[in-house]
């Protein structure tokens, strides 16, 4: 099977955190399919490393009801989390929710597109990034094109159909669309975008067409080959960071087709983690470097065409309101049957061994707690390259972002208490498989059990509804070699760890644990 399968169905329903009541004498409980949440934003994440311990599963008392000082949010045992620093909160500036969906949906925040006249033609030579189903409830001409694409009328004049957020933020769980969730099966082994000048036909009878094709196959070109991933489901938003900054001008931000900044490349795959955590988080990222107006990277991720500041300070005037948008969103429920027993044992261990760095869950919201602690390198031990790149080889990008239009928005930040990796809440983190900054590990069970993760491994297929409800994530198999040795045809389906940046490493505090005490964390989060 083909990578982004694209059923009908689509979820737009915002759904509340969905959590166990663990009560009562029946042992499964059967969750509505219908919370898929509905978020946005830039390719850039917002997740970061699933957290456990390796200390005994018993509480100080011995009763293992997770009681104590483990119901308030403070776990009872010393963790990995006395080595964090918690990212303190940055208030952001008020939206409105509504206007935040509808310019998510419809507004032209990237300005650079295909002319829509043209967009039928263009469509077969774009692959998987031009066949999505349109979305529902969407409007006019937007009501006619793919999802992830958006209609509208920049200041050229030329009505174009442009990449949006859902590009990167639209994935498909048990069949459905789920608006704000990382997407985990694009293909951006190629980029075909820039190419479209070679392959499509175009007579220049249509007012300004030829040069909106121009544009955006000249910013393609230009950022591709250094966007090209190595496997099928991997994301390239850091890197593309890297290349936005490299041609735009620090003060000004025209374009030059020429690097104008000496900024090497870096090979830093990433898992776009789920939009619904936006409301908690203090620093979006990996790396926690957005700790101000998250307005401020959202719209840099956005920026391919964005050519001037009075552009930006428009962009600005509404994001907003995206961001108010983004605030409301909650994950959705797990839509398979639950074992409550078995998960109510799992939520003692989860307090003791899992909270102090993910945070405490509950039915009612306001009873939640969440650390926002940034890890340092040594201590969560994951590969460790989208990090300190970020602090080494591509800091000017950080310094360009800073010194720019962007800058005055925030500052980024990379190092200061320390590099390191943020350990992100885990609402609905049964439906974000793979796992890890890098999407290395295949499932939470692997993820719990750092012995079983697979060197080299692939998908079985990418049908979204093929989901192991009993190691929660993508079925895979493994291969006995890496995609060096593997043939043309098969290569980018390869996840092969040995590969710089791709390394399935680090996390090993779920080791300890037996199969039971893995058995029950894995049914508790479920719960989450």
């Amino acid at each position: 099977m083909v990578p982004r399968p694209r059923p009908l169905a689509v979820v737009l329903l915002l759904a509340a955190c969905g959590g166990g009541d663990g009560e009562g004498a029946a042992t499964t409980t059967d969750a509505t399919t219908g919370g898929a949440a509905t978020s946005t934003g830039a390719p850039a994440s917002t997740g970061e490393e699933p957290t456990t311990t390796p200390t005994p599963t018993s509480t100080g008392d011995g009763d293992g009801d997770g009681t104590g000082a483990a119901t308030s949010g403070e776990p009872a045992l010393p963790g990995p989390w006395d080595e964090g620093w918690p990212i303190p909160e940055t208030p952001q500036i008020p939206g409105d929710p509504e206007a935040g969906r509808e310019a998510l949906l419809n507004a032209g925040y990237v300005t650079c597109g295909i002319p829509y006249i043209l967009f039928g033609l263009a469509r077969g030579f774009l692959g998987d990034f031009a066949a999505g189903e349109p979305l529902p409830g969407r409007t006019g001409k937007n009501a006619e094109v793919p999802y992830n694409w958006t209609v509208h009328t920049p200041s050229s004049g030329v009505e174009i159909a442009s990449l949006n957020c859902l590009e990167c933020h639209a994935g498909r769980f048990n069949g459905e669309l789920v608006l704000g969730l990382g997407i985990a099966d694009a293909d951006f082994t190629t980029v075909p975008m820039g190419d479209l000048i070679e392959n499509l036909p175009i007579l220049d009878i249509f007012p300004g067409a030829l040069g909106e094709i121009e544009k955006f196959a000249g910013r393609y070109k230009a950022v591709g080959p250094h966007i090209k991933m190595l496997t099928v489901g991997t994301n390239p938003a850091d890197m593309l960071a890297v290349q936005l900054a490299r041609h735009h001008d620090v003060n000004t931000l025209a374009w030059s087709d020429e690097p104008l900044q000496d900024i090497p490349d870096v090979m830093a795959p990433v898992d776009p983690p789920p939009w619904w955590r936006t409301y908690k988080k203090h620093g979006l990222f990996y790396n926690g470097m957005n700790r101000g107006d998250h307005r401020g990277t959202m719209m840099f991720a956005s920026s391919l065409c964005t050519d001037s500041v009075a552009e930006a300070t428009q962009v600005l005037s509404y994001f907003n309101n995206i961001n108010a948008y983004l605030e409301t969103l909650r994950a959705p429920k797990y839509p398979f049957a639950i074992d409550t027993q078995l998960a109510a044992t799992g939520e003692a261990i989860f307090k003791n061994h899992c909270a102090g760095c993910h945070g405490t869950y509950a039915e009612d919201e306001a009873a939640e707690t969440y650390p926002n602690l940034l890890l340092p390198l040594a201590v969560i031990g994951t590969d460790a390259e989208l990090a300190s790149t970020g602090a080494d080889e591509i800091r000017p990008m950080v310094d360009w972002f800073n010194k720019s239009y962007f800058g005055t928005i925030l500052q980024l930040v990379v190092d200061d208490p320390f590099v390191g990796y943020v350990a992100p809440p885990l609402d609905g983190v049964w439906a974000t498989a793979p796992y890890l900054h890098n999407g290395s590990v295949p499932t939470i069970a692997a993820l719990l059990d750092s012995a079983t993760r697979p060197t080299y491994w692939k998908r079985v297929d990418y049908d979204s509804k093929n989901f192991d409800q009993t190691t929660l994530g993508w079925p895979f198999i493994t291969t006995p070699y890496g995609q060096d040795g593997a043939a043309d045809d098969e290569r980018k389906f390869i996840y092969d760890t040995t590969k710089t940046g791709h390394g399935n490493d680090g996390h090993i505090f779920g080791d300890p644990l037996d199969d039971d005490e893995r058995a029950a964390l894995l049914e508790y989060i479920k719960t989450l």
